[in-house]
């Protein structure tokens, strides 16, 4: 039976045990980039109701370049629709739930409460985005034009699709979003 050697230090194992370790704060697999709330325009809805008011019958105002003579002016007034499309402010919401014996024992080197707030606040964005792209009354694939929609020449898209794609955006293409549907 061979003894086992005499350990003359600490050794590696023992030592990390005391050892600070540098962590890194909490990586949230689902976030994305979230370039759309980005580029889209944002206006203020004071009540929680957006309301799209459009003219009603826009052909029927009339108007009338003058000869310099006495000729009669039409008269016109502009209608407009007398029940517009009403969009109604959705909220995302959650509770935050973050123990004080959590937040007091555990907050070195990063502060619990203000991780816990972050990845919820990332979350919260993440869903607003998504909002925005698939919610059947004001998602963008619900209200995009069918002039602007195309399909796939076969299957899965191909470089053909995407020429297809630009020519539809090619003078002033702010952005375009694709999506599988």
């Amino acid at each position: 039976m061979a003894d086992s050697p005499h350990q003359a230090a600490l050794s590696d194992a023992a030592a990390r045990q005391l050892a600070n370790a540098t962590k890194t704060v909490a990586q949230l697999a689902t976030v994305s980039p979230r370039w759309l709330t980005h580029l889209l325009q944002w206006l203020p809805v004071e009540a929680g109701i957006y309301r799209l008011n459009q003219v009603k019958n826009p052909r029927d105002v009339q108007v009338a370049c003058a000869k310099r003579d006495e000729s009669e002016l039409p008269q016109t007034f502009v209608d407009y629709e007398e029940k517009p499309r009403e969009y109604f402010l959705s909220a995302v919401t959650t509770v935050l739930d973050v123990h004080t014996r959590i937040s007091d024992l555990y907050s070195s080197p990063h502060d619990q409460i203000k991780e816990q707030l972050r990845l919820t606040i990332e979350t919260i964005k993440e869903r607003q985005e998504n909002e925005l792209i698939n919610n059947d009354d004001y998602g963008l694939l619900a209200n995009v034009a069918d002039s602007q929609r195309i399909t796939t020449l076969s299957g899965a898209p191909t470089p053909d699709d995407l020429d297809d794609l630009l020519t539809k955006v090619w003078k002033e293409p702010a952005f375009f979003l694709t999506h599988p549907l």
